[in-house]
C-alpha cells in the first residue's frame, strides 16, 4: 500500500492523517471543514473531489467520523466508498459505532471484492498527535496483517480482536467504562468535599492506593480547574453509552453501572452541554448534591 485516503479530519482524524504522511504514505483527503484540509495540504497531501474519487484512487481509505449515520452515508450511499472502491481496496473505519453497522459495511464491501476493518481508537487527541493510540481491530486476520503498516503509523498498541465488529465491541466496552469511572469519580469527590476531606489529600492517597485509575489521574486536575473545554464532547459519549447499552441488551446482559453513567451524561445533554467536554456531567451532579466541587461556581 502506497496511497492512503483519509475521510474526516476532525480532532482525531487530522493528526492521524498527518502521521500517515510522516510515515511516508501518499495521502489524499476529504473533509467538511476547510481549515484541516489546508493543514493536510501543507503537509503534502492532496485533496480528492469526493468520496468516490478518493476511493477509486488509493490503496486504502481510513475514516474517522462522529456519528453512525455519518459512517453509513460515507460508506454505503451510491456515491460512497464501497461503491467506488476498486476490488482489493482496503477500507478502515476508526469511528465509534455499533458492531451491526460494521457488519453491514463488511457485507457490502465483500460483495464488491473490497476489504473492510473496523478499527476504533482510544487515546484522545494527544494520543492521535503522538501516534500512540490504542487501536482495536475487527475483520479477517490476513486483511489485518495487510493493514499493519497503516495502523502502526497511527497507533502504539494495535490489537487484533477477532471477526468483523469485534473492534467496535471492544471500543464500546472501553467507553462505557470511561463513563462509569468518570461518574464514580465525580460522585466520590462530592462525597469527600461534603464530608470535610481535603480533596488534594484524597487525590494523593488514591493515586497510591487500589482506587487509582486512568480516569482519576487524567480527570482530577481538569475537574479542579473546571476545564470543560471539549477534548471529548458530551454528545459523543452520550452516543457511545447508548450504543454500549444496546449492545449489552442484545447480549442479554443488563449493565446497571452503564445505565447510571448514561443517566449522568443524558442529564448533561438535557442541560445544554452537548458541545462541552464529557466532564460537564459534573454540573447536574453538583446541582443534585447541593454542593459545588472545590467551592467554585458551576
Amino acid at each position: 500500500m502506497v496511497q492512503v485516503g483519509y475521510v474526516g479530519l476532525g480532532s482525531m482524524g487530522l493528526p492521524m492523517a498527518l502521521n500517515l504522511r510522516k510515515a511516508g504514505f501518499g495521502l489524499q483527503v476529504v473533509s467538511r471543514s476547510r481549515g484541516p484540509i489546508e493543514r493536510a495540504l501543507a503537509a503534502g497531501a492532496t485533496e480528492a473531489a469526493g468520496y468516490a474519487a478518493l476511493a477509486a484512487a488509493v490503496d486504502a481509505v481510513c475514516t474517522c467520523l462522529p456519528m453512525p449515520a455519518d459512517v453509513e452515508r460515507v460508506y454505503l450511499e451510491p456515491d460512497g466508498l464501497v461503491a467506488a472502491a476498486r476490488p482489493g481496496t482496503l477500507l478502515i473505519d476508526h469511528s465509534t459505532v455499533g458492531p451491526d453497522t460494521c457488519r453491514r459495511i463488511d457485507t457490502a464491501a465483500r460483495a464488491r471484492g473490497v476489504h473492510f476493518l473496523d478499527a476504533p481508537v482510544s487515546g484522545g487527541p494527544a494520543g492521535a498527535q503522538a501516534g500512540t493510540l490504542g487501536i482495536m481491530v475487527g475483520g479477517e486476520r490476513p486483511v489485518f496483517e495487510q493493514a499493519r503498516p497503516v495502523l502502526d503509523a497511527m497507533g502504539k498498541t494495535v490489537v487484533y480482536m477477532g471477526a468483523t465488529g469485534s473492534g467496535a465491541v471492544a471500543k464500546l466496552i472501553n467507553n462505557l467504562l470511561v463513563g462509569v469511572h468518570q461518574r464514580a469519580l465525580i460522585e466520590m469527590l462530592l462525597v469527600g468535599q461534603k464530608a470535610g476531606v481535603d480533596l488534594d489529600a484524597l487525590y494523593q492517597v488514591l493515586m497510591g492506593s487500589s482506587g487509582r485509575s486512568a480516569i482519576l489521574e487524567m480527570m482530577y486536575p481538569r475537574l479542579k480547574a473546571r476545564d470543560l473545554e471539549p477534548k471529548f464532547r458530551t454528545e459523543l459519549l452520550h452516543k457511545d453509552l447508548r450504543l454500549a447499552l444496546e449492545m449489552a441488551a442484545a447480549c442479554g446482559v443488563r449493565s446497571a453501572t452503564g445505565e447510571t453513567a448514561f443517566a449522568a451524561i443524558n442529564a448533561a445533554m438535557a442541560a445544554g452541554y452537548a458541545d462541552r467536554d464529557t466532564l460537564a456531567m459534573l454540573l447536574p451532579l453538583e446541582r443534585d448534591a447541593g454542593v459545588q466541587l472545590f467551592g467554585a461556581s458551576p
